[in-house]
């Protein structure tokens, strides 16, 4: 067990990121006119991966939004995500305004580890009832499988009685492109959502979501590509892990703002390198300076 251990300790805090596109339907002249009135079009993409495993295989079976249609995407949130006026005319979350849709998807297995760095796939379309988007809920199949070597694997089992999983969602999370489109994306965080215990690997999907257009991004090289770097930057409790590609390339997503230190972990007989105090800002991409690490 010693190389499951190596393998789960260089993992954590790995993500993957299953990017959320909305279409809103509005009154506005710069609405979609190809959407039917009432409706709003969604779109989803699945990327960025990272982590120290040769492969992490995730069944997707169904993707589902939680909606209140008596709201707006731009109505403010409280605690329970409700705005001021929809409680002022003393509703509950039991009313029939707020219900489930299921999105048309393509369910089937993704390799999130051939995901990272920005690379992307379509994982669902499709129209729903609009409103204010409060939640959605990713069901997983029984096909998940990890890799530590190109040849050992295992079965990931699905940790607890079901295999449905929901995340909030808040006004700030959604980014208003035009008047009747919005994005959001979901962090699928690897490190906190796999485990070992008692000789089983499970999975707990552990979602962050954030707003990609509002949010850092920090990318940079690490060289040369045998090094096998894999990077970590923290900033206090946070931590952010990255996998280059063959070419050295790396690129961190939805990064807080903060003063981050970034370390190079390489392999092989390469030296760890760490470059330290580099102030991330809100919206904007840092550039990290090329590192090449030496024997």
């Amino acid at each position: 067990m010693k190389t499951v251990t190596k393998w789960l300790a260089a993992a954590t805090g790995a993500t993957a990121v299953l990017v959320f596109a909305a279409c809103h339907k509005s009154n506005s002249s710069d609405s979609n006119p190809n959407i039917p009135k009432g409706q709003s079009q969604v779109s989803i993409y699945m990327m960025d991966g990272p982590a120290d495993y040769t492969k992490v295989l995730i069944d997707i079976r169904q993707v589902a939004v939680e909606i209140d249609t008596a709201s707006k995407q731009n109505d403010a949130d409280h605690d329970d995500q409700w705005d001021d006026s929809y409680c002022g005319e003393h509703r509950t979350r039991q009313n029939s305004s707020v219900i489930w849709d299921t999105l048309n998807i393509t369910p089937g297995v993704y390799d999130l580890l051939q995901l990272r760095n920005g690379t992307d796939t379509l994982l669902a379309s499709g129209l729903y009832s609009t409103g204010k988007i409060l939640k959605i809920r990713v069901t997983l199949g029984s096909d998940n499988t990890i890799y530590t070597d190109s040849t050992t694997h295992y079965p990931l089992e699905i940790f607890g009685p079901s295999p449905s999983f929901t995340i909030n969602v808040g006004r700030t999370n959604v980014q208003n492109v035009t008047n009747n489109e919005f994005k959001l994306w979901l962090d699928f965080n690897l490190g906190r959502s796999i485990f070992f215990w008692s000789g089983t690997f499970y999975l707990k999907p552990f979602f962050v979501v954030f707003n990609d257009m509002v949010s850092s991004k920090v990318q940079g090289t690490v060289l040369p590509p045998g090094a096998g770097a894999l990077v970590t930057g923290t900033n206090g409790a946070d931590t952010i892990y990255a996998v280059p590609f063959g070419n050295g390339a790396y690129k961190f997503r939805g990064v807080p703002a903060g003063t981050w230190s970034f370390n190079f972990k390489g392999r092989n007989g390469y030296q760890d390198t760490t470059i330290l105090n580099i102030k991330v800002d809100s919206m904007k991409t840092v550039k990290l300076p090329t590192i090449t690490l030496h024997r």
